[in-house]
């Protein structure tokens, strides 16, 4: 099995390419409990129906439907590998088909199509749940950096089943926000799906770009007349 190390705005992933084998769902995450130890997920690089398939495990061996930043990683692999040579490359996840494209910033792929964001307010913190692929709790605070992300983010987690995301506002096109991730179950760099569910329910003037800054780097955000595009950098290492 190819295995290589990815890292995209800050997240972590090691992708292994098993398109010539077969890994039952218990193989698989048995591979990532043992292999993931410093990373926040697992990209298998499948090909089911003709068409390439993402299938995606947090690194608590569970798999997740979609992982944004996984994604463009996974997209970029398919390019590195000379395994796809279209401008427009399409493959399938569990949360559906996904497109994509490399740019001047990185790596495009359009998002799965978020749910209308619900209001509520649980230990006294008020925010919108909603899903992008997975489930997203989105908190707008006034500074990220004095949120204790890991105890909060760890408590709301457990309450939600979702991903916590916490979101200052810098100005009316730009965003700064940190993460908890369920299935990592700790603070990371980025989160490509809470990025894209923190812009959208921001969003409501209808800029056609938001910038979003993570610790690991800078995400953009693009909306578009055919959906909603995730941009950044990934990178091989």
């Amino acid at each position: 099995m190819i295995v290589e190390k990815f890292t995209a705005t800050g997240n972590s992933f090691l992708v292994c390419d098993i398109i010539d084998k077969n890994l039952s769902d218990k193989e698989k995450s048995v591979f990532v409990i043992e292999n993931a130890n410093n990373r926040d997920g697992v990209i298998f690089v499948e090909k089911k129906n003709n068409q390439f398939f993402m299938d995606y495990f947090n690194k608590d061996g569970k798999r997740a439907a979609f992982c944004g930043n996984g994604a463009r990683t996974f997209l970029y692999y398919l390019m590195k590998k000379g395994y796809v040579k279209e401008k427009l490359i399409k493959f399938n996840t569990y949360a559906g088909e996904v497109s994509g494209r490399l740019t001047d910033n990185g790596v495009m792929v359009k998002m799965p199509n978020p749910t209308d964001p619900k209001k509520i307010t649980i230990d006294e913190f008020e925010g919108y749940l909603l899903t992008v692929g997975v489930p997203h709790f989105v908190i707008f605070v006034k500074d990220v950096e004095t949120i204790n992300v890991n105890k909060i983010g760890k408590n709301l987690r457990e309450k939600l089943n979702s991903n916590i995301n916490f979101v200052q506002v810098i100005d009316e096109k730009t965003l700064k926000i940190r993460t908890f991730e369920r299935g990592v179950e700790a603070e990371t760099l980025a989160c490509g799906s809470g990025t894209t569910a923190s812009a959208f329910v921001f969003n409501k003037t209808k800029h056609e770009k938001i910038e979003v800054k993570a610790r690991g780097g800078i995400l953009y955000v693009h909306f578009l007349k055919d959906g909603i595009y995730l941009e950044g950098g990934v990178e091989n290492v």
